[in-house]
C-alpha cells in the first residue's frame, strides 16, 4: 500500500527516480536509503528534503521507499497560490466576468487533482 507523504518529498523521490532510472530497483532503494546519512546531501536540494523528511518520519521514509509514495495534496495552499497568480494578473475585462472565470479555474483545478 502506498504511503502518503508530502508533495515536496514526493518530488524529491520522483527526482531520484528519474535521475536514476538505468539503476536497478535494489540500487535505488539503498541509495535513497543512504541519503538521510550523507554528509554530501546537505548541498542537494532534493536529498535535503528526503533527508530532513528521513528524520522527522523515519518509518514513514522507509516505507515510502518499500512500498511506493503519493503526494498529499494541500488544497488550501494550492488554491491561495491560484488565487495569487490570479490576482497578480490584474483584471481583464468586467469584474462578474472575472470572478465567473476564477471560479471556472479553481474548480477545473480541483477536479484535475480529486
Amino acid at each position: 500500500m502506498k504511503v502518503l507523504v508530502p508533495k515536496k518529498v514526493a518530488e524529491a523521490f520522483d527526482y531520484y527516480k528519474e535521475t536514476c532510472k538505468n539503476m536497478s530497483k535494489d540500487t535505488l532503494d539503498l541509495t535513497l536509503m543512504a541519503i538521510p546519512f550523507s554528509p554530501f546531501s546537505k548541498g542537494n536540494g532534493q536529498a535535503l528534503i528526503l533527508k530532513e523528511f528521513a528524520k522527522e518520519s523515519p518509518t514513514l521514509y522507509l516505507q515510502a521507499i518499500a512500498n511506493g509514495y503519493e503526494a498529499t495534496i494541500d488544497l488550501e495552499e494550492e488554491v491561495e497560490q491560484l488565487l495569487s497568480l490570479w490576482l497578480n494578473k490584474g483584471y481583464v475585462g468586467d469584474e462578474k466576468a472575472n470572478v465567473r472565470n476564477f471560479a471556472k479555474v479553481i474548480t477545473n483545478h480541483i477536479k484535475q487533482n480529486l
